[in-house]
């Protein structure tokens, strides 16, 4: 999902990091996808409560969408390691 900066009008989006990838894998990734900022090219850092609340709401469903898949995951992992 793509929001629009509530200063400037133009597109955000969400941050990433090459560290967070390399450290977690996959659910690191997810983590990090489901729990940082928002970014805009020309304002920098937006926080999620300078958007609307209707695009908060938003907001909030695309992190457990994010976050359902990266603790399936988490929970195979350890049927795996722990050998169920």
């Amino acid at each position: 999902m793509t929001y629009k900066c509530p200063r400037c009008g133009s597109q955000v989006q969400k941050g990433s990091s090459r560290g967070a990838q390399f450290a977690g894998g996959l659910m690191g990734m997810l983590f990090y996808s489901a729990f940082s900022s928002f970014k805009c090219d020309t304002c920098g850092r937006i926080p999620r409560s300078e958007f609307p609340p209707r695009v908060q709401g938003r907001m909030l469903l695309g992190t457990v969408l994010v976050l359902i898949p990266a603790l399936a995951l988490f929970l195979v992992l350890l049927a795996i390691l722990f050998g169920r």
